[in-house]
């Protein structure tokens, strides 16, 4: 017998490792709960032909497009661990080296303010559930881009909007 049979021998006889445990005052061995999946605060896209997805990070993403106005459905999650009740996001609009208009609005939600939005929405949400979406329209008047900062709960992403009026 080679010494890579006894190896590959003694290897696949080991037990496989115990779940991870928490001491218990009561002298009691406890099992921890799994880790839930990492959710995103919100879900933002288009069905808008020819727009183009791009994200750097988890606080920065964008979207490119030659055609406009473009429509957005932007979702937003609790990715807390308990009801959620009364929804508020922000939308603050920046110009970058375009200028672009940011409406918003969806069924369920109040929403007031042109450079600075802000939406609310009544209700409940379970942990993992979400709100009723809310739709964006950018409509540039100049070519470029347009950074929209999403305040929602503790997070801040950018959302950058690029209309591109190149030939």
């Amino acid at each position: 017998m080679t010494a890579l049979t006894l190896l590959l021998g003694a290897c696949t006889s080991q037990a496989a490792p115990a779940p991870p445990t928490s001491p218990d005052p009561t002298g009691e061995t406890t099992t921890m709960p799994p880790t839930p999946p990492l959710q995103e605060p919100f879900e933002i896209k288009t069905d808008a032909q020819g727009v183009r997805e791009w994200r750097n990070s988890p606080e920065e993403m964008g979207f490119a497009y030659r055609r406009q106005p473009v429509d957005f459905t932007l979702t937003p999650r609790n990715t807390g661990s308990t009801p959620q009740s009364d929804a508020r996001l922000r939308f603050v609009v920046e110009d970058m080296d375009g200028e672009g208009d940011l409406t918003v609005g969806g069924e369920g939600w109040e929403c007031e303010g042109d450079r600075d939005i802000a939406c609310t929405s009544t209700g409940v949400t379970e942990p993992g559930g979400t709100w009723s979406p809310l739709t964006l329209t950018m409509r540039h008047t100049k070519g470029g881009q347009t950074r929209v900062v999403v305040h929602w709960a503790d997070v801040t992403p950018s959302v950058i909007f690029r209309y591109d009026t190149s030939t």
